[in-house]
């Protein structure tokens, strides 16, 4: 499985996952070493882009809950943007996600990523 990652934004503690294909039981731990590195601080949002992505079967399914897992741990988040109607579905069917976290654009996602941004940069001057 093919994944791009934009990480230009990391540092802002925002990255951007490209994954291509199909998310399986034979690619899941390929994404999964893929996206690892990305758990750690300065990030906080991973962005899937899933805009490519065909099937996500259940052990797909897993690596997706262990990535959100790890990252709301650590009071981040894992979102989503341009899903194919097949996996809206799925996550729909499993209840997967809140509606929060599904974005029908990465610049709709981007938007929300940086109002989070100014809301906490606006916490942390009130206590400052």
């Amino acid at each position: 499985m093919r994944v791009d990652i934009e990480s230009g934004r990391a540092q802002e503690g925002y990255v951007t996952v490209t994954p291509h294909g199909s998310l399986n039981a034979s690619t899941s731990k390929e994404f999964e070493e893929a996206v690892r590195p990305w758990l750690e601080p300065p990030v906080k949002v991973i962005l899937l882009d899933m805009h490519d992505v065909v099937y996500v079967s259940s052990a797909g399914l897993q690596v997706l809950f262990a990535i959100k897992k790890a990252l709301t741990e650590r009071g981040g988040d894992l979102t989503f943007s341009r899903l194919q109607p097949q996996i809206v579905k799925l996550f729909q069917i499993v209840n997967a996600l809140p509606k929060e976290s599904i974005f029908a654009s990465v610049e709709e996602a981007d938007r929300y990523f940086y109002s989070i941004m100014n809301r906490e940069l606006g916490r942390q001057r009130e206590g400052a």
